[in-house]
């Protein structure tokens, strides 16, 4: 199930990492991270979490 905020920003993590919470950018269909972590074929989960990654949030 897809879950997003009503503004239209996404929270997600990527692969295995599920401590780190990245803001998400749709590219195409897919959410990808706005800090570009993760591969190409890495699975992003997205959540109901804040933002934690410092290179998402600018940091």
């Amino acid at each position: 199930m897809t879950l997003n905020a009503p503004d239209n920003h996404m929270a997600g993590t990527v692969g295995n990492d599920v401590i780190t919470v990245h803001e998400l950018l749709r590219v195409g269909e897919a959410p990808r991270p706005k800090c570009g972590d993760g591969g190409p074929d890495d699975e992003v989960v997205e959540w109901l979490r804040p933002v934690n990654c410092r290179a998402c949030l600018g940091e």
